[in-house]
């Protein structure tokens, strides 16, 4: 899951899709300030890959 051949900041889609969020359920995190560097440029979102170890892996998901 976490490349490192990821680029060192990732759109939305990018990040949603490497931690297996939906996209919607992670602009409701991002809004609300649970991810961690997160910052919004010009109108998108940019998160940091170091961010990935950092939120984990979904509720939903840890424990199948």
């Amino acid at each position: 899951m976490h490349d490192q051949s990821l680029p060192r900041y990732l759109d939305a889609k990018t990040f949603a899709d490497e931690i297996g969020f939906h996209r919607e359920t992670l602009y409701r995190r991002l809004k609300s300030g649970d991810i961690p560097g997160a910052k919004k440029i010009g109108g998108c979102w940019r998160i940091p890959r170091w961010a990935l170890k950092e939120v984990g892996t979904p509720a939903h998901l840890a424990n199948a």
